[in-house]
This record gives structure tokens, sequence and C-alpha cells, in this order.
């Protein structure tokens, strides 16, 4: 199986990527000289910065500016919260859930997480073998790498399923991988980022306004979801409770201010290097998708978040998001979000009307955020955006959940497509909206060129 198409024998000039800002250094040139890139703090650095510009480069998985290839406006399109404005573009597959073993698509998202991936092993065996990295630097660059290992493992998890576990650098065995069960896969998040808890610092209490790398509250937001996923309350709710109660992490009670850069509300954000602080789903759903009326009639009276996170595209009468809302600026203004403080709300309120007990503590989460997002009561809308009841009922209360996360956490990181698969409501919802669909179509087909390793099976409903 060619997890990946890189060359292990290149080893910085995987690691780093050419990104100019973030290396001022000449690199090493191969992986003969490993022992030579983590033998001092700025060419270690350099490596791990160049895991960082994986994620936020370009035309990648992850990043607003990877536009159609991203995970964000991939998955908002599979589930119901944006569609194709004329029939026949490339991205049809993915609003109708018709796809193809050889969706090109599907092959840039498994090979680019997967060699994020393989960039992570190969600063964790760095660092691991440096004697000259001091225990702090290693403590810190081994902490933010298994995050990023664990973010990627987490993704390609929830869109594919079984997928295959890569915890080294050996490229002979990654080659023959197999596929591992998808609470496998947890298990080794979990591990990852309860080992990143005690290696990492939170780095946000200092005062800086730049919140780019991985702290010990991204690796917490991270373990939060993963409990949370997992389906297991009681540790959901503690991690999420941890990250709230940080300290540097405050919701913005503007919302136009929740996506700028250095957010108050963010966990961890990706930088951008390119003067285009915009998200690719803001500025691309003008010219090829839209937001579905759906979504916009899921907004209730008297939300903000309707005014400040939607507008109107120019001459027409439709809408894309507007979370992100500058295409272009100098200095940058805004930089895309990871984590955010928001969704750690969300996380415990879910975890605690899982729990016996605990559904009002539960719908006081969901209250604080609907709070913030409540407009003053006018003569047309004397009640905007109610509070919840405290004494809803569990299902009740949980179908709020959903109604809070579908609204606060829209085009964020496919959270919604997430979510309708692992509440068991995918059938429902996206069976009701497209005549196309079929159960099998909640996992994503494997690539094509990954059925050649002998190991790999396609998913269900699929033709190899």
């Amino acid at each position: 199986m060619k997890i990946f198409n890189i060359k292990y024998y290149f080893l910085l000039i995987v690691l780093i990527s050419s990104c100019t800002k973030f290396v001022e250094i000449d690199p090493p040139r191969t992986a003969l000289e490993r022992s030579t890139v983590f033998a001092n703090q700025e060419t270690a650095e350099a490596a791990v910065r160049g895991l960082y510009f994986t994620l936020n480069g370009g035309s990648t998985w992850s990043s607003f500016t990877g536009g159609g290839g991203s995970i964000t406006f991939l998955t908002a399109l599979s589930a119901d919260e944006t569609v194709t404005t004329s029939s026949g573009v490339s991205f049809d597959v993915f609003k109708n859930n018709t796809l193809l073993s050889t969706t090109l698509s599907l092959s840039t998202l498994w090979n680019k997480m997967y060699e994020t991936i393989y960039k992570a092993n190969a600063v964790i065996e760095g660092v691991n073998n440096s004697e000259e990295l001091s225990s702090a630097l290693k403590s810190k660059f081994e902490g933010e790498a298994k995050v990023i290992r664990a973010f990627c493992h987490f993704y390609l998890a929830n869109l594919f399923g079984d997928i295959a576990l890569v915890l080294t650098t050996d490229y002979r065995a990654n080659n023959i991988a197999g596929r591992t069960a998808v609470a496998d896969i947890y298990e080794q998040v979990i591990t990852d980022l309860k080992e990143a808890q005690t290696l990492l610092l939170p780095s946000y209490n200092t005062g800086s306004i730049e919140r780019v790398r991985i702290d010990w509250g991204a690796a917490t937001a991270l373990l939060a979801r993963a409990y949370l996923y997992k389906g297991d309350w009681a540790n959901a709710e503690i991690q999420a409770t941890n990250c709230i109660n940080a300290g540097p992490y405050s919701l913005q009670s503007n919302l136009d201010n929740v996506f700028l850069k250095g957010s108050s509300e963010a966990i961890w954000q990706l930088s951008n290097d390119k003067n285009n602080s915009g998200d690719a789903i803001a500025f691309i759903t003008q010219k090829y998708v839209i937001l579905r009326q759906e979504l916009l009639n899921g907004f209730e009276s008297g939300d903000k978040r309707r005014v400040n996170w939607i507008k109107g595209i120019t001459n027409t009468t439709n809408y894309c998001t507007n979370k992100h809302k500058v295409a272009t600026s100098s200095p940058i203004t805004e930089y895309q979000m990871v984590f955010r403080l928001a969704e750690q709300y969300l996380i415990r309120a879910e975890a605690r009307i899982q729990q016996p007990g605990k559904i009002a503590d539960g719908i006081a989460d969901l209250n604080v955020l609907r709070a913030r997002a409540r407009a003053t009561a006018t003569a047309e809308v004397p009640n905007p955006l109610p509070a919840f009841s405290a004494t809803l009922s569990k299902e009740d209360a949980l179908a709020a959940v959903e109604q809070e996360r579908r609204i606060e956490l829209f085009t964020e990181w496919g959270h919604r497509w997430f979510d309708l698969k692992r509440t068991g409501r995918v059938d429902a919802v996206i069976g009701a909206l497209k005549s196309s669909w079929t159960s099998t179509a909640a996992l994503y087909p494997l690539p094509q060129n990954q059925l050649l390793n002998s190991n790999m099976e396609q998913n269900p409903g699929y033709d190899e």
C-alpha cells in the first residue's frame, strides 16, 4: 500500500517543505543526516515548523487555502450544509454521496494526511534519538508531533473507517500495513493525546496573541472530542471542563471577532503566510457552491449567528459562509480556526446530558452559547433565541445539542458530517434529503491505489 508519495531518504526536504517564513537556516539534505537535523535547537525547530507547514501551506486537506480539496469544503457537501450551484461540476459526487474509489480528491485526502503522519513520526523519532536537545525542547517537539499524528488518525478514521495505523517512518512496514479497527485507532489517538498532555505546557497564558503552536490546551481539546466520539461521557466531560477552566481561553462576545488572528476563543489556529486570511469555503462557495436552504431554515429568530456568520452573494438570492470575512489583507487579520472554546462547551453539554442527573448542567452549557448569540429584543422578535428549559427530557436535550452543534459549528472541519454519523442520524437526515443516498455512503471509499496492497480491502458498497 502506498500510504504516501514521499521518499524516505529526503528527510528534511520532507519535513520542511521549503517554507521560507518558518525556515531561516540551510537544512541538511538526506536521511543519513537525521542526527544532524535534531542536533541543535535551530535545525530541530525548522523541522517541527516544517511539520506545521504541511497543515497550513496551501493545496492541502486541512488548510483554507487548500480550497476545494479541504475537509471542510468536501464534508459540507456530503452533509446537509452546502450544495453545488450547477450540475456536472466535479464536486457533485460529494453532494450526491456517489463517490468512487477513483475520485481524485479522495487520494489527495488520504495521501496528504499520511504524509503529515509520516512527518510527525520523523519528528518523534528524531527528538527521542537526539542526545543534544534539552529535555524541555524534546518534550515540546514530541508533544506537538503526537497531537498532529493523533489529529490526522482521527480524521482518517472518521472519513474512511478502519484505516492503517502508522506509528513509524519504516516505509517497508508502512507499505504493507493493513486496516486497523476504528476502536483501536481511537485508543492510539487517546494514548498520543494523554502523552502529549504530560509533555506540553499551557503556552497561551503568557500574553501571546499567536495561537498557532500546539500546546496543552490543543491536546486537551482534541482529547475531549475523542472521548465524546468514543462515547466515554465521563472523560469527555472532564477534559472539556479542564479546557474551559484552563484560563487563557474565553468566548468572544462579538461574533465578528471569533475567527480573528489571536482570538481569545482560539485554542489552536493555523497561520497563513499568503496575505489571504479568508476561508476557502467562504469564497469558493460564491463560485461553486452555496449554503443549503435546510441549513438556513435551521436558524431561529433572533440568532445573531445567522446575521454575522452568513452573507448574501451579490446579485443573487444565494448565501455563503461568512465566518472568515477577509479575502486578502496585509497585515493578515484572520487565521483558520482548528479548535475553539465554543466546541468544548458543546462537548461538555452532550457528555453531561448523556450521564444520569446531569441534564440541567448540560443545558446550562448550551445556554451559554445561546446567550452569546442572542440578538436584542425588538417588536418583531420580542423573545429572541430563548434559553432551553433546564427540565427538558434527555431525548429533547440531545436534540437541542444537535441543533446547537449544527448552528454553531456549520462549515467547520466536518463537524456536521461526523455528528450525523456518530449519533446514528445520517440515514434519517441525509436519506430524506438526497435520493441517491445509501447507508454505505457514510464512509468514503478507500482510494483505488490503496487496494494494490493485498492487506487493504474496500469499504462495503463500493467496487474495488
